[in-house]
């Protein structure tokens, strides 16, 4: 007997070769509210790395820098509370927690994170290569590569900070959802951009640069 699997997934997904790291990344960047927002428009931001390298810009006044990621970037943990029936164990509710760690902050970046601004509202946060931080986005051909990613869609999170000698901050952004992770917390491939499509980019459409 076949399995019956959630829409969107195939049994393919489940072999083995299909298993990524879900913790990539080398930098964070982060926007309000969700991705399903009017604003982070989900569609066309992971369409391929050139868009995306376009909306993480901080000129395109969407998504702005965060942090860069520790040597041990954080972790994400679910576990579901079980509950005993007479004769059977089964599933109740799901609590799923992420923690971030952050090198290298300024002290005005810290006094932000503990600020209502940040930890007092929903916070979509993307895990980044540099590479593509890096490359010219004026250029399409720079983005002839796949770029992994890791994105937390509309969590709230608090913050704690630890300081060294040096006045670098270091700091620990925590969230925690309750149900199912979908559409919260997921881990993709962004594809390399394809430059035979000869399709207007969406900033563009927008009215100019920088979707002004």
């Amino acid at each position: 007997m076949g399995l019956t699997l959630p829409d969107g997934i195939d049994q393919e997904d489940l072999l083995l070769d299909a298993l990524e790291a879900t913790m990539v990344g080398d930098r964070a960047l982060f926007a309000l509210g969700e991705l399903d927002d009017e604003e982070l428009n989900y569609t066309m931001m992971m369409d391929n790395s050139w868009y995306l390298s376009w909306y993480l810009d901080p000129g395109y006044n969407t998504f702005f820098p965060l942090g860069e990621l520790a040597e041990m970037p954080g972790k994400v943990e679910s576990k579901v509370n079980k509950l005993k029936t007479r004769n059977y164990l089964i599933p109740g509710r799901r609590a799923s927690t992420v923690e971030l760690h952050l090198n290298g902050l300024s002290a005005k970046q810290k006094d932000y994170f503990e600020s209502a601004l940040f930890s007092g509202q929903p916070i979509t946060i993307i895990l980044v290569k540099n590479e593509l931080l890096l490359a010219d986005n004026g250029d399409t051909s720079a983005f002839d590569f796949s770029s992994p990613i890791v994105v937390f869609s509309g969590l709230r999170w608090t913050v704690d900070w630890s300081a060294e000698a040096d006045g670098l901050w270091s700091v620990v952004i925590t969230s925690e959802v309750t149900g199912a992770t979908k559409d919260r917390i997921w881990a993709q491939t962004v594809p390399a951009y394809d430059s035979t499509r000869g399709e207007t980019p969406p900033w563009e459409e927008e009215g100019g640069e920088g979707g002004e």
